[in-house]
């Protein structure tokens, strides 16, 4: 892996944990359930984690200390952070149940896994050679690893389980971001930890290992540490992207209106609004503005088909539309008879956005059944 990444996601990693220290109240720590502690602890060992992942500081660690020690206070680290952050997550955003699990099931499992990966360190792995190789050649160090790897990978699942429960919940933009990087760090994770299980289970089938499989796991934890990194960062940091994802979302919007806004524009020239046809820079630096036009044009439009059909009703055909055009007018009035203007403006956008997606797919599919 290359030293330059792996250097600067740990000086990233423990920026992040010194920058965390400071949301920790000592003397008030309980009255958020000690959440802040727990974020801050899962930051510091997620923080010592990545600094075993640097490889020269390993080889300066091993070459001053004990044979496999950095192994041992790495996964050990590994564990504990992800330990805390389930404990924050559950207590944060989970429920009940998951409380009730992670006391009375992973709990417990942490401390026996922990207990077993100092004895198999006492007693084996301080006595060999320091491991520098993916795939264990001796049956203490493929237990040594497939202990920790797999409670890692229930830690993950665990992680990613809550917040996907409570993402729907979530109101807030900024939080819904950052609940989604919870996601994706999580099953990454789990995915990372898979694939170092099934190379540490290549000690009992060699078919297993393959240099490909090294190369996956190298990019799911560059995943991982990166959207770990992302989720726990200052809510600030977060504003330009989610105002670029909202003009994402409102171009999207606006695109799906237009076919709406120029049927009426044939139908309605004299009160449909002049059409701009905006590039998506002008429309991303303003918005809301092109999204109003088009909400009006549509608005206009109705208030006019109403009318004038009202008025055909009374004395006969329309004279404004004859043929196709009165039966497309026709067809756009029922489309839009149900819905009542009367909410916010994204909601009646997003209502009128549906019926012209509607429409617009009912066309095609009768142009389809003619060229049929």
């Amino acid at each position: 892996m290359n030293f330059g990444i792996m250097l600067a996601l740990c000086i990233a990693a423990w920026i992040t944990a010194g920058h965390r220290y400071r949301f920790i109240h000592w003397k008030d720590v309980r009255k958020d359930n000690g959440i802040a502690l727990n974020v801050w602890l899962n930051m510091l060992f997620f923080a010592i984690t990545t600094l075993f992942l640097v490889k020269r500081f390993c080889d300066y660690f091993d070459a001053h200390t004990l044979n496999n020690l950095d192994r041992l206070i790495s996964y050990s680290s590994l564990l504990l952070g992800l330990y805390f952050a389930a404990v924050a997550s559950a207590d944060a955003v989970g429920l009940s149940f998951d409380q009730s699990l992670l006391r009375r099931l992973l709990q417990p499992l942490l401390i026996f896994d922990l207990t077993i990966l100092i004895v198999l360190y006492g007693l084996f792995l301080a006595r060999i050679p320091n491991i520098n190789y993916f795939t264990p050649r001796s049956l203490p160090e493929a237990l040594f690893m497939l202990s920790a790897f797999s409670l890692a990978m229930i830690f993950c699942l665990f992680i990613g389980k809550i917040y996907l429960a409570y993402l729907p919940s979530e109101k807030s933009a900024v939080m819904h971001i950052r609940t989604m990087w919870f996601i994706v760090g999580s099953f990454s994770g789990s995915a990372y930890f898979i694939t170092k299980i099934i190379l540490a289970a290549g000690y009992f089938w060699p078919v297993l290992i393959f240099q490909k499989l090294v190369d996956i796991s190298w990019f799911f934890l560059i995943l991982t540490l990166l959207t770990h990194l992302s989720a726990l960062l200052n809510n600030k940091l977060y504003l330009p992207l989610v105002v670029t994802s909202r003009r994402f979302q409102e171009w999207s919007m606006f695109k799906d209106l237009n076919y709406l806004v120029e049927r009426f524009r044939q139908l309605c020239p004299e009160v449909a609004l002049p059409s701009t046809n905006p590039s998506f820079l002008s429309f991303y630096l303003n918005s809301e503005y092109h999204l109003y036009r088009a909400v009006i044009a549509v608005m206009d439009g109705k208030t006019m088909l109403d009318d004038v059909l009202m008025e055909g009703a009374l004395q006969g055909e329309p004279s404004l539309w004859e043929g196709d055009l009165l039966r497309e007018a026709v067809r756009l009035k029922r489309a839009l008879q149900a819905i009542n203007p009367s909410g916010n403006f994204w909601e009646i956008a997003q209502e009128y956005r549906f019926v012209s997606k509607g429409l617009l797919q009912t066309m095609s599919s009768e142009l389809n059944v003619e060229v049929t």
